[in-house]
């Protein structure tokens, strides 16, 4: 059976200008987001939480993470991830 919950994520253009693009369907949460990791290596990291805003959940230790390649490809891997961690109930 075919998941209810899609993702698109903004594409790599908007992405690259250090945005972060966030939403919620029910009451599953997702943040996406750049992170300049030193003075080369830049990642982009999407986090899954349930209930409050991010900054609560996270300051709590509730949102699950994960770093993807900063590049168009990541963007597609952290739409999948996303979605898989909506399917597993976070």
């Amino acid at each position: 059976m075919e998941s209810e919950f899609k993702i698109k994520l903004p594409r790599f253009d908007y992405m690259s200008q250090k945005n972060t693009y966030s939403g919620s369907f029910k009451n599953f949460r997702y943040k996406f987001y750049p992170v300049k990791k030193d003075e080369i290596e830049t990642v982009f990291v999407a986090a899954v939480y349930k209930d409050n805003c991010f900054e609560v959940e996270d300051a709590a230790g509730r949102t699950k993470k994960s770093e993807f390649s900063y590049n168009p490809e990541g963007i597609s891997a952290a739409e999948q991830w996303i979605t898989e961690q909506y399917n597993v109930g976070l």
